[in-house]
């Protein structure tokens, strides 16, 4: 077997593609600018710096002051379909338990699970059905009784309960300072990052963008990855290259830090919620309307609803309130790889980045610096709207 078809192999085991870090980057590639200090872009740029490469990381305002620092961060598998997309999930989550043994308790995960319940209805047989479905894909979670929810649950209370499922694997954290935690482990492999830095214009020459200019000087470098969340789509059309984003809000509230309370992330029939490593309980609804009265309705409208299941959270303030703007590509799957156009251009932008991020990091780093197309990313490549 040849080098090249043992790590296209090895790419879709979870964890092995960044174990093999120890070999040479490819010629040309071992300079990276990195554009995007959110989860994806920490990612990448602390596995292409682990892995040798030079690399420097931009940031526009601040790290994870995009859709990162407003993002439920909830790792899961479940929802996702079809199976590829499935599968790209399950193994960021556990490309997080591989990062989590690589840098240690600072990287503060909650692994409890998470625990979904209806009443009887329409919605209980969904959940049912559904969950059938990813148990015959061999996904860990199960069905439970009401008793065994009130078990899991300790602190809830429920009312009816049609159905319920928890999801063994599943997990939450907080993502600012997952963030924090891989730009200073990528700075410690020698990556530098900057901040602030917009980027106002690739400087392309032919099929190659030799670099980035910036209000804050100019970087040049072998491979230029746009991982800057919703606004990769704005930067890819500065190298003429079609990267269709829209975005999901949702309204996060967030309550000061509490005693333990929950070990496991909830989605109740009313609205979902998490107590994150700090203490701090944040409950998430939909968004409807950008006003900021519209924000305090929906944030208090969130915490009401948490509130009726977690009667603890009764009469506490919000710390604060926020709408999350989540990435969301025009057909709802990442777009991942070279561009069509370009051949040192790598754009990374995706739903479900906290799940994706370091399986992603991981993947576009083997690739960046051997040189290699791993083929589990195929389906997600940016090609696939040349003509859009």
């Amino acid at each position: 077997m040849n080098r090249r078809t043992f790590l296209q192999g090895a790419a879709a085991l979870p964890g092995l593609a960044a174990a093999i870090s120890c070999g040479r980057p490819r010629a040309g590639s071992d300079s990276v600018v990195v554009v995007g200090a959110g989860i994806v872009g920490a990612s990448i740029g602390y596995h292409l710096a682990k892995r040798g490469a030079r690399v420097t990381i931009l940031e526009k305002d601040k790290p994870a002051s995009g859709a990162t620092g407003t993002s439920f961060a909830y790792l899961n598998a479940s929802r996702k379909r079809p199976r590829p997309y499935y599968n790209l999930n399950l193994l960021g989550i556990d490309n997080w338990r591989r990062l989590q043994l690589e840098i240690g308790s600072e990287l503060k995960i909650q692994w409890g699970g998470g625990v979904e319940w209806h009443a009887p209805g329409d919605a209980a047989d969904k959940l049912r059905d559904g969950l059938r479905s990813y148990q015959q894909w061999g996904y860990p979670a199960r069905h439970v009784d009401e008793a065994g929810l009130r078990r899991l649950l300790p602190n809830i209370q429920p009312g009816p309960v049609g159905a319920a499922a928890f999801y063994e694997d599943e997990a939450g954290f907080d993502a600012v300072p997952a963030v924090d935690v891989l730009l200073r482990k990528a700075r410690e492999f020698g990556a530098t990052v900057t901040y602030p830095a917009e980027v106002t214009e690739l400087d392309v020459d032919g099929d190659r963008v030799r670099g980035v200019r910036t209000k804050s000087g100019d970087f040049e470098a072998g491979t230029i990855v746009l991982a800057a969340g919703l606004g990769t789509q704005q930067l890819a059309r500065l190298a003429d290259v079609n990267v269709p984003l829209g975005e999901s809000s949702g309204v996060l509230v967030y309550l000061p830090p509490q005693p333990a309370l929950l070990g496991r992330v909830v989605f109740s029939p009313a609205g979902s919620f998490k107590q994150n490593p700090d203490g701090r309980i944040v409950s998430g609804g939909g968004a409807e309307g950008a006003t900021p009265e519209a924000t305090r309705a929906q944030g208090q409208k969130a915490l009401e609803n948490a509130a009726r299941y977690l009667p603890q959270l009764k009469g506490l303030t919000a710390e604060r309130v926020a709408v999350g703007h989540r990435v969301l590509p025009r057909d709802g799957f990442p777009i991942l790889g070279l561009s069509p156009k370009h051949r040192n251009l790598y754009i990374a932008a995706t739903h479900s980045g906290i799940t994706l991020a370091p399986i992603i990091g991981s993947l576009a780093s083997l690739e960046i610096l051997e040189g290699v197309s791993v083929d589990l990313l195929d389906p997600w490549r940016p090609a696939r709207f040349a003509k859009g």
